[in-house]
């Protein structure tokens, strides 16, 4: 995932079954923001975003197949939750991935952080970054700088 820090890696056309089932579970009689909010904190529960194991499981940066990756059921770096978010919203069918712009900022001032900003409609957007939401980065905002500044997870 480490070449996706700067551009897209492909929607895959085939995805595991649980998360299919997962895409339809949150899609059903849903809005756009209805599911990506749903999308959002259930990716954010699922997945931990930790500065240790940024480094302890480096090699999970240069993975990329998406049976592979859903399985994990703990830490995922920036750029494949992203990915994985990509893919949920792609294919719920209510997003395009032209709607879904990969952001870069810095983290404490020394690390490139990856967040995303997706757009709803020509007027109306969102920045996103659940990697984040644990260390206190709301829904709607991006961690960046010192804004994240508790080391462990606070939620």
């Amino acid at each position: 995932m480490i070449p996706n820090l700067f551009s897209k890696e492909p929607i895959p056309e085939k995805i595991p079954k649980d998360m299919e089932k997962k895409i339809k579970e949150f899609v059903k009689g849903k809005n756009k923001e209805e599911f990506l909010k749903e999308s959002f904190f259930y990716l954010a529960s699922r997945y931990s975003g930790s500065r240790i194991n940024f480094v302890l499981k480096f090699g999970r940066l240069f993975e990329k197949n998406i049976f592979a990756i859903w399985s994990y059921r703990t830490y995922v770096h920036c750029t494949t939750m992203n990915y994985i978010f990509r893919i949920m919203l792609v294919k719920s069918g209510l997003f395009k991935d032209d709607d879904i712009t990969l952001k870069l900022t810095n983290s404490w001032y020394v690390m490139v952080h990856q967040y995303l900003d997706i757009q709803f409609s020509e007027n109306k957007h969102v920045t996103l970054d659940p990697w984040n939401y644990p260390f206190g980065i709301d829904y709607g905002k991006y961690g960046h700088g010192f804004s994240s500044i508790h080391m462990f997870p606070i939620r």
